[in-house]
C-alpha cells in the first residue's frame, strides 16, 4: 500500500513538469496586437454629379436616381496584425445639411443604388485592399449633399469578427 502512494505522486509530479515544459501555452505563435484596420476614400470629399436614366422602382413605379459620385475605400491593415477577410459590405446614403446627416419625415426616404467592385477579399499584414464604388442616389430634399457610409466586416484568420464604418460627405 505504502508503494502504490509513492508512484501516484512521482506520477502526478511528472505529469505537471511535463505539461509545464512540454506545453506552450500563452506564448505567441503570430501576431499579438489588436487588429488595426484604417479605412480611407479617395477622394475624401465626393462631388455629385446630374445622373440621366439609372432609375429604382418604388412600390411599382419607377424612381429616377438624380445624382451620381465614385469614390474607392482604401483598406489598409497593420504590419502586427492578422490577416483578415472582408466577409460583407453595407452601404447607405444619407442626406445632409451643414455636412450632418439628416433623417427625413416618414414616408420620405432617401433612394440609392450601389456599384462596388471588390477587386479581392483579403488583407495580408502590412497590405491593403482598394473597393471601387459608383453610387447613384436622390433625396427628399432634392439637392445633392449627403453622406455616404460604408460598413465593412471583416474576419481574421483567428475567427473573430468585428466592422469597420467609414462616412463620407457629398459636397453641396
Amino acid at each position: 500500500m505504502f508503494g502504490r502512494r509513492n508512484v501516484a505522486v512521482l506520477l502526478l509530479v511528472g505529469v505537471s513538469a511535463f505539461s509545464a515544459v512540454g506545453c506552450k501555452e500563452g506564448l505567441p505563435i503570430g501576431p499579438t496586437g489588436p487588429i488595426t484596420v484604417e479605412l480611407s476614400s479617395a477622394p475624401a470629399t465626393l462631388t455629385a454629379e446630374p445622373s440621366t436614366g439609372v432609375t429604382v422602382l418604388v412600390a411599382g413605379a419607377p424612381v429616377a436616381l438624380d445624382w451620381k459620385a465614385s469614390f474607392a475605400v482604401v483598406i489598409k491593415l497593420d504590419l502586427d496584425s492578422d490577416p483578415v477577410a472582408i466577409t460583407a459590405l453595407n452601404n447607405a446614403v444619407r442626406q445632409a445639411v451643414a455636412g450632418v446627416g439628416v433623417v427625413p419625415t416618414p414616408p420620405d426616404a432617401e433612394r440609392y443604388l450601389f456599384d462596388q467592385r471588390v477587386r479581392g477579399n483579403r488583407v495580408e499584414p502590412g497590405g491593403e485592399q482598394v473597393i471601387d464604388f459608383d453610387v447613384w442616389y436622390t433625396l427628399p430634399r432634392g439637392g445633392r449633399e449627403a453622406v455616404v457610409t460604408v460598413n465593412i466586416t471583416f474576419t481574421a484568420d483567428s475567427g473573430s469578427a468585428f466592422v469597420k464604418t467609414l462616412d463620407i460627405p457629398v459636397a453641396p
